[in-house]
């Protein structure tokens, strides 16, 4: 029997999921989350799940650094970012950072039920749509042409952070990290994406597929 915690804030999505697992032979949901901060408090608290479904944008703790965190903490912990933005860059940069599968909110359920099959089995997923691009970039090295993909994991994430429009005093608490150093990151990210402003890095992100328009 595989356990599996179900964490995403928006509260139809998380109980589509929850359903979904529930109906499938050998999968027992434990818990439905609706934020990374309470994930980490639940772990904090009681063993870790097989499986856990995660959406990548949430308040507080999320994204890059929330998969970072979780695959540091518990390695074992198998991971399938449920994602609406769902592009290449993005799923890379989650497999990268310990995900074990990506997928797009988008897909049919029964894509669905064989990402999660393959990640209870602790194979590694990559959403149909993505896999072409996904494994050439996983296997060549970051094509420093595109501005994005000179950014380090944590520069990346600060320039999500700032993208959607947080301020360096929540990047900071999110991050764990001083807000002189989340200002520090944002002035390398300036550099590196070759932008003057905040509003010019959300630019960027949007016309690049890095956010989505409505977490703006």
């Amino acid at each position: 029997m595989a356990s599996v915690i179900v964490v995403d804030d928006h509260e139809l999505v998380a109980e589509g999921l929850r359903r979904v697992v529930a109906e499938q032979p050998g999968h027992e949901v434990v818990a439905v989350l609706a934020s990374g901060d309470a994930l980490l408090a639940h772990l904090a608290a009681e063993p870790p799940p097989d499986v856990c479904i995660l959406d990548l944008s949430m308040p507080g703790t999320s994204g890059l650094e929330l998969v970072r965190l979780l695959h540091e903490d518990h390695p074992d912990l198998r991971l399938l970012v449920c994602s609406a933005n769902a592009s290449a860059e993005v799923a890379v940069r989650c497999l990268r950072a310990g995900a074990t599968g990506f997928i797009s909110k988008f897909r049919p359920q029964k894509d669905f039920v064989v990402a999660l099959g393959q990640v209870a089995r602790n194979e590694r997923y990559i959403d149909a749509d993505l896999m072409s691009e996904v494994v050439s970039r996983l296997t060549t090295e970051p094509s420093l042409t595109v501005r994005h993909e000179r950014l380090s994991e944590r520069e990346y994430d600060v320039m999500v952070a700032l993208a959607r429009g947080d301020s360096v005093k929540d990047i900071a608490a999110a991050m764990f990290l001083s807000p002189k150093t989340i200002t520090t990151y944002r002035t390398r990210v300036l550099a590196k994406l070759e932008v003057r402003s905040n509003a010019e890095i959300t630019a960027y992100a949007l016309r690049h597929g890095l956010i989505e328009l409505n977490a703006v």
